[in-house]
């Protein structure tokens, strides 16, 4: 038997020698050991491959100035230690030397058991499937459809994701039967919320766009197209939709301008209206010089005649006169003549007046004369003037002597 042992080593290394390569069950070796299983089909039961050497690891632990890249098989951890060279020796299995240390063939690593580092970059293709990361009854979920990819985070009461930049934090969450949140904090300094091309930012709410920002800046509230920095669409007709709730008719008045609307319902400043004053001209008497009427011709009575100045744009004047008149004579042809005081401007009789009937010569008569014209810029003059308009038997032409005893007068206009 030892001759045959060093039979076959001599045959051995008479191959190596002159071929430099090796082969078992094959004449022709492809590489420096060629091992052929001897029945590489069929049903046999025969044993083919190859043993490593098997050891414990204090055994593999022990060996010294092993060569880079020798292989074992470690049979049992039950001897030596996680140490020196068996650092890695931490389950039955192959191991080969790298140098340094026996490291384990193919080790079984995995997330879920063991920790490390990416060497380069990897994609994870879930063909239609989701992936899912779940603790307990929360999970993280990546899910693709043929036209959306959706991530979620979900849990019993709050989903959320946050984003971390440095000590800047971007938290978005939804609470069950509650509320859902945007928010920064940490040092972020903005909330940036928008586009970078033309299309437009808009506010949903009960799924309806409410409020739109075009690419120009203009927002709009009820319009997808607002024309100005701000444009309301109340959508009610004769009302803004702007309401300033602490501003109100029953506010102080401030100093500032007034704010009006144009054609196109643009908001404008406008003139703040000039305090309400009253312009009165009044003259008050108990004497006149004595005047004559007849039936011929309106006779100014005397003390009656005022000047009026009215500003630019015309005002509406409010115009008293209350005359007493005495009757001095009594005119020729006897009779009880009726007499007119009519209220004049600039010359012009205008339309108000009183009529009143004398009785007797030694009488006197009351005439009280109200009304409102309005009359344009410039100086006016306003007077009262007397005609006999019903002679009832006076000599037409005859003269009745009158003669004020009161007069009173007030002309006024609102600035």
């Amino acid at each position: 038997m030892k001759i045959f042992q060093l039979s076959i080593i001599f045959l051995f290394a008479g191959v190596s020698l002159a071929t430099a390569q090796t082969g078992i069950n094959t004449n022709a070796p492809a590489s420096t050991l060629d091992i052929v299983a001897k029945n590489p089909t069929g049903t046999t039961t025969n044993v083919d491959g190859l043993l490593i050497p098997r050891l414990d690891r204090q055994r593999a632990q022990s060996m010294t100035a092993v060569p880079t890249s020798t292989l074992i098989y470690v049979n049992s951890i039950a001897t030596g230690t996680l140490a020196g060279t068996a650092v890695n020796i931490d389950a039955t299995g192959y191991y080969y030397f790298n140098g340094t240390a026996w490291v384990k063939i193919d080790p079984s690593l995995n997330i879920y058991n063991t920790n490390g580092t990416l060497a380069g970059t990897r994609t994870v293709t879930t063909n239609g499937n989701s992936l899912s990361f779940v603790n307990g009854t929360s999970n993280v979920g990546i899910a693709t459809a043929t036209t959306q990819g959706i991530i979620s985070a979900t849990g019993p009461s709050r989903g959320s994701i946050t984003f971390n930049g440095g000590s800047a934090n971007l938290d978005m969450y939804v609470d069950n039967a509650n509320a859902a949140q945007i928010n920064t904090s940490g040092n972020s300094t903005k909330l940036s919320i928008g586009t970078t091309n033309a299309s437009p930012v808009a506010l949903k709410a009960n799924g309806a766009e409410r409020l739109t920002m075009i690419s120009n800046g203009n927002v709009g509230i009820g319009t997808a197209a607002p024309n100005t920095r701000l444009e309301v669409s109340s959508g009610t007709a004769n009302s803004s939709g702007v309401r300033f709730t602490n501003l109100t008719s029953a506010s102080p008045i401030a100093a500032g301008q007034s704010i009006g609307v144009d054609a196109s319902g643009n908001i404008i400043t406008v003139a703040n209206p000039t305090p309400a004053s009253i312009n009165t001209a009044t003259v008050n008497s108990t004497t006149g010089a004595d005047y004559n009427v007849n039936d011929l011709a309106a006779t100014i009575v005397t003390g009656t005649s005022q000047s009026i100045t009215i500003p630019a744009g015309g005002k509406a004047l409010f115009i008293n006169f209350m005359l007493g008149i005495d009757y001095v004579g009594f005119p020729a042809g006897g009779g009880q003549a009726t007499y007119e005081a009519r209220l004049y401007i600039d010359g012009v009789a205008t339309d108000c007046y009183l009529r009143t009937q004398e009785t007797s010569a030694g009488t006197n008569t009351q005439f009280t004369i109200n009304t409102v014209k309005f009359l344009t810029a410039g100086s006016h003059t306003l007077d009262v003037r007397m005609r006999r308009v019903v002679n009832n038997g006076t000599t037409s032409g005859a003269n009745a002597p009158c003669r004020p005893i009161s007069m009173s007068f007030n002309a006024s206009y609102i600035n």
